[in-house]
Formats: C-alpha cells, structure tokens, sequence
C-alpha cells in the first residue's frame, strides 16, 4: 500500500492497486464517527459512441443512467432494504463523465463495503427488469424537464454547442429512452463497468488495511472478463454557437438568468500550463471579478439587481472551456451586461492574487473535515487528471501575477451566449 502525506503530514492518502486493476483512494479521518464511500465508473452520459476491437458502438443518449437505475435490482435482494437495515445511506448519481455508487454511514463498515461491491459487481438485469425501469425514468425525466436549474443549464448548452455531447441532457429525452434494450444495458455493463475502469474512495473514520482486506476478499470470487479497453469516440466541436440569446417561460418566481462564454483551449496554449495551474488560475480570476467579494457582486447587491452572490461553474470540454455566470433577478438584461462588459475588462493585481491563493490554501484545507466534499473532489481529480493532485498547496503557490495576466490576455478570443427563464404570464388577464 502507497502512503503519501499531505498538508505536512497532516493528512494521509493511502493507495493500492488491486491485481484485476480497480485502484483504491483512502483518507482515514479519526476526529468523526462516520465514513463515506464511493464506487466509481470512468462512464458518463457523454459516451454514447465508443470503440473496442474495431467495433463502433452507439448507443441511445440516457443509457449510463439507465443502467444506474438497473444496478438497484438484485435477484431474490432490494440493496436499498439491505442497507436500510444497517442505519446507512446508499445512493447514486451519473453526471457527464462518471457514474457513482455511493454508502454513508456510522458503523458496520465490513457490512457496508462488502455489499456496496456486491451489487455492482453482480448485475441482475432481465428484459421484463429493463422494460418495468422506463416507466420510472420517464418520470423522472418529466422532473428534471420541468426543474427550472436544469433547464437553464440545459438550454444555455444547446445554445452554446453544436455537436458536444453536453448539450443533451443526463438523462436523456422520453424519446431516448424508449430506445433502450437488454442487450444495449448488457453491452455497456460489460464493457465499462471493469475493475480496470472504476476507482473505489473512501473517507472518514475506517482502518485503510482493513478496507484493502476486505475488497481483496470479495473480489477473489470474482470472474471478471478481459478488460476491453473501450476508446470514446467525440465529435469536433466548432468554434460557432446556435443562438446568442434564448427566453422561454418556466414556473418561476424571479427571472432565472445564464451567460456562457465558449473559450478555446488552444487560445491557452502558449502559456505552456498544467491543466491543473490553468484551472486554479481561472478559478482565481473569476473569483476576484465575479465572487461573492468582488465589486461586481458588492455593486449588483447594494443596486438591488441581485439578492444572492452570482454563480460561477467552469465546464471543460475536449477543445474549450465554458465558463457560466448566473443567478435570479428582475433585471435579466442589465446582469448579462455588466458580466460581458467585466468580462472584457478582467483585471488581477498582486495583492488580490496574493489574497485570493491564502484564502483557497484555507478552504482547501477545511475541506478534509468535509468527507463528503473530500470524496467527491477526489473523484473530480480523478477523472480529470487520472490521480488526485497530492501538492495542491504547493501549486497554488506557485501562481504568480505576471502568468495571471498572461492567462487574461488569452481570454480575447470568445462566443458568448445567454438564457433567460422568466415567470409565466397570466393569460386570463
């Protein structure tokens, strides 16, 4: 087992690299009572066409969800009573790159682990099971269509994206689904849900050998297939956007209001940065410019143009990167145009730069008593960069004002787009 020290040996990752390939990330947390694990798929909803043996794939968008509802289903076992019966929390969720399994609980860590990797490891799947699961995700699906937050992200994608699968909901449509068969469930299981493909974390109070032991022990009744090594294939994103601006109306108390700017990677390339640097950098710039104590924020709230701090979330695709600005307000026009307007005259100095570093090094810190949080930015660094960053701190400060501002000068080259949902109108009167 790898032992690696952080924060000055204040805390520590333990990793081992099991023989059929799954890697295991651990951080032990002595001061709670509780722990959390995840089990994790290299699969998401944005890898709907794939590669292996020179055999293309495509399946119906929706599909990796699909199978996260089936993974529930055992043969003669409800995964949900078992670990009801244990006082834990068991859950999942699939995003655009991942999906995850995931148990919170307080005691009987054997129990919990070893039949977390139970019902994943030994899928039930029938064609009765697959058909009876459609009903359940078209409601679902109704949800999310009508949940005004994933409306506003979903439409601004459709507006910013041409052919990038993030421009499709998680999900998928009622349409989607219904394409959905047995042997395409069966297809992805196979291919994606291996040892070689997944990642199990686990944080909070629990003994790193013990865990170790533990999934050793299950996973030697394991026959797991050859490893299949699926490539994604992507489609090339263009540097054009469907619409500039979009309005509908949802059922909403106050305008819900997005603007995305689609930045090309390539504008970046010079700099010669870390993929890691490069995201700090940006996470500390839009901080200083548009955070909860930048003059944007301070001027939008004291005007009465906003109650709560603007949102800020950074979407990385293959060849861009889209950085969102939102929030509620009567004043839709007037927020888009004060971010376009800051967007276009971003500034830094040394000592916002400076403050900025000490204050992430600080929450950065803070986040190891979060497990939670701890676990699901693990599995972020995961997925991005194939490891978690161990020298985070180091990195941060290593960030200077002279690159800073090297990194806006690149922000010249741009598309912009916005979307607004505002209340319905009375039509009666």
């Amino acid at each position: 087992m790898n032992k690696v020290e952080l924060l000055g040996g204040k805390e520590v990752l333990y990793t081992e690299h099991l023989d059929n390939g799954l890697d295991i990330y651990m951080i032990p947390n002595d001061k709670v009572q509780n722990f959390y694990i995840t089990l994790n798929v290299k699969y998401g909803s944005i890898y709907t066409s794939y590669k292996c043996n020179n055999k293309v794939t495509n399946n119906p968008k929706g599909i990796a969800h699909y199978l996260e509802h089936l993974m529930f289903n055992m043969d003669g076992e409800d995964p949900f009573e078992y670990f009801s019966t244990l006082g834990s929390s068991v859950n999942a969720f699939t995003s655009n790159n991942i999906t995850c399994y995931e148990v919170f609980a307080n005691s009987k860590f054997k129990e919990n682990l070893s039949y977390l990797l139970k019902f994943v490891y030994t899928p039930y799947f029938t064609k009765e099971l697959v058909n009876k699961e459609r009903g359940i995700i078209t409601e679902e699906i109704k949800m999310y269509e009508d949940d005004p937050s994933t409306a506003l992200f979903h439409k601004l994608y459709q507006n910013i994206l041409i052919n990038d699968e993030h421009r499709y909901l998680i999900s998928g449509t009622k349409e989607d689904i219904k394409n959905i068969k047995h042997d395409d469930i069966k297809n992805i299981y196979d291919t994606f849900y291996h040892p070689k493909n997944m990642f199990l974390i686990i944080t909070g109070n629990f003994n790193p050998e013990e865990s170790v032991a533990i999934t050793n022990e299950f996973m030697k009744n394991i026959n797991f297939n050859s490893y299949l090594n699926p490539k994604i294939n992507s489609k090339e994103e263009p540097f054009k956007i469907n619409n500039e601006y979009t309005e509908y109306e949802m059922n909403v108390v106050k305008d819900k209001v997005i603007t995305g700017f689609k930045i090309p990677k390539k504008n970046f390339k010079s700099l010669k940065l870390s993929p890691i640097m490069l995201k700090l950098y940006f996470k500390i710039i839009m901080g200083i410019n548009y955070g909860s104590t930048s003059l944007l924020n301070e001027e939008m709230k004291s005007n009465g143009i906003i109650n709560k701090s603007i949102g800020l979330r950074l979407t990385e695709l293959d060849d861009y990167y889209l950085m969102n600005f939102f929030t509620e307000t009567d004043y839709p026009d007037y927020f888009i145009n004060r971010i376009k307007e800051v967007f276009n005259n971003i500034s830094i100095t040394k000592e916002d730069l400076n403050r900025k570093i000490k204050s992430s090094i600080s929450s950065y810190i803070w986040l190891f008593d979060d497990i939670e949080s701890l676990n699901l930015t693990m599995q972020d660094s995961i997925i991005d960069y194939d490891m978690f960053i161990t020298d985070i701190v180091s990195i941060y400060k290593s960030l200077n004002i002279d690159t800073a501002k090297k990194v806006i000068n690149c922000l010249n080259k741009y598309l912009v787009s916005s979307n607004v949902i505002k209340p319905k109108t009375d039509k009666s009167a």
